[in-house]
Formats: C-alpha cells, sequence, structure tokens
C-alpha cells in the first residue's frame, strides 16, 4: 500500500508516467539478471526477455504469456539445435527452420513468441562460440528463458499483485460522477465514452485474474453492473429524441441505472 502511494505522488509531480508494472519489472529484472549472470546461466539476454515478456497487465496474462515463451523458446532451441547438429546452415535450409519456427509456433497457438523462438533458433544456428558443447548451450539458452519467465510471474504474482478491484470501485466512483455531470452539460458525453470503455477493460482484466481474487464479491453482479453502464451512452443520445415521452424513458433509464451504480459502490467498498 505504500509504494502504491509513492508511486501516486511520483505520478502527480512529474510527467513521466510511473505504474506499479513499471517499478516491479525494474524489481523482476534485478533479480533476474543477478541470478542470470551467475556460472550457472552465465548470458542474462533470454532471461531478462522472458522476464519483461512475463510481466503483464494481469497474473493470468503473465502466466499464459510466459508459458507460451517457454514452449517457444524449446521449439526454437529445438529446431536450431537440430539444424546446426546436421550442420544445415545454408540460405534454403535457413528459409526452412524459420518456416518451421513459425508452422510450429502456429499449431500451439503462440504466435505471440515467433519472434523471439525464431531469435533464439538462429542464435543456437550461427554461434560460433557455443561455450560448452552445442546440447549444453542450447539447454543452457532454453534455462534462461524459463528462469525469466517464472521470476516475472512470481513478481507480478506476489509483489503488489495487480488489484483489478480496486480499479473497479475507483472507475465506478468517476463514472457516477462524470454520468451527473452529463445529464446537466452532454457536451461531456465523450468523456464518459471514454470511461465507459475503462470501465469494461478493467472487468475484464479483473474477470481474467478473478481465480486470484479472494474477495467475496459474485462476478455475474459486476457484469450487469459493467453491461447496464454500458447503455449509458446510448440513452444518453436517445435523450437527443423529439418525442418527449421517449426522452423521458431514456432519463428514468439513465437514473435507474445511477441508483444501480451508487448501490454498487457501497457494497463493493464494504468488501474491501
Amino acid at each position: 500500500m505504500k509504494i502504491r502511494k509513492i508511486i501516486r505522488k511520483v505520478k502527480l509531480h512529474s510527467p513521466i508516467s510511473i505504474g506499479m508494472r513499471t517499478l516491479k519489472t525494474g524489481i523482476a529484472t534485478t533479480v533476474t539478471a543477478t541470478i542470470a549472470l551467475s556460472p550457472i546461466i552465465g548470458n542474462p539476454f533470454y532471461a531478462l526477455m522472458g522476464t519483461v515478456f512475463g510481466m503483464q497487465n494481469t497474473v493470468s496474462n503473465s502466466f499464459k504469456m510466459g508459458i507460451g515463451r517457454v514452449i517457444g523458446t524449446a521449439i526454437g532451441a529445438f529446431i536450431g539445435f537440430t539444424f546446426a547438429f546436421f550442420e544445415l546452415s545454408s540460405p534454403p535450409f535457413i528459409g526452412l527452420a524459420i518456416a518451421l519456427v513459425i508452422i510450429i509456433c502456429g499449431l500451439f497457438k503462440i504466435r505471440d513468441s515467433i519472434l523471439i523462438t525464431v531469435t533464439l533458433c538462429l542464435l543456437i544456428m550461427f554461434n560460433p562460440t557455443r561455450e560448452g558443447g552445442l546440447l549444453l548451450y542450447t539447454f543452457r539458452r532454453t534455462l534462461d528463458t524459463a528462469l525469466g519467465v517464472v521470476i516475472g510471474f512470481l513478481i507480478n504474482r506476489f509483489i503488489a499483485p495487480p488489484n483489478h478491484l480496486k480499479s473497479l470501485i475507483t472507475e465506478l466512483e468517476i463514472l457516477l460522477t462524470l454520468t451527473r455531470k452529463v445529464l446537466k452539460n452532454a457536451n461531456k458525453l465523450p468523456e464518459l465514452q471514454n470511461e465507459l470503455s475503462a470501465l469494461a477493460l478493467i472487468h475484464t482484466n479483473y474477470q481474467a485474474d478473478e481465480k486470484y481474487d479472494n474477495h467475496d464479491v459474485s462476478n455475474e453482479n459486476l457484469r450487469r453492473i459493467v453491461e447496464a453502464s454500458s447503455d449509458l451512452y446510448f440513452h444518453f443520445k436517445s435523450c437527443n429524441a423529439s418525442d418527449q415521452a421517449v426522452k423521458n424513458y431514456h432519463i428514468d433509464k439513465i437514473n435507474e441505472t445511477l441508483i444501480l451504480l451508487d448501490n454498487a459502490l457501497n457494497e463493493l467498498k464494504g468488501v474491501i
């Protein structure tokens, strides 16, 4: 909590945006570099890449992205080792190796890992030094990335993990205030639309990390709140209708949503 307060103060007095994810990435890469520079690993590059890729906006994404990187690394290492072992390094074989990497990554549905997989494959194929021999070198480069991914995930999971529920409460407070302002000033409607998009994104992140959240909150209730809020923009746009009855209907719907948001805020604040 103290770390978050410090970061908020820095944000208020600095033109540079510094978030918790940035701070945790710095911590994670420091830990990774310290371990990776030891005799066990020896090369921090892939370990650090694994850590950076493993530090995502949700813990769930950190896990999924990390697993994809590890699988991709194993694929790249295997293909690179195979081609290097048989000394298949002419241009046609280079093209074949890269094509195989792309095809296999596609089969495993880890297309986001193609770049790092291709890079590792080529590194193993063309690195002339290969300290410790080809097999040991390939194993170490695979271990590098796995180490970085694990450290990135653990830091993201246990050091100030993303508090999506708190972000939801903050966003609902903003929406509640802004909706009341739009009732008086329709010029603020585009601002409301942006906040509705932000709410939807936060809720998506909360759903992704729900299994890591210990609060007793019904995701079904949250879903209904988000859906009701998403209709606000439509109701405000419909208030321009010439038919007074139609206009009154949409104003009533807006007021109902305001009551829903107010009740939801009180309930969520009571939980955390």
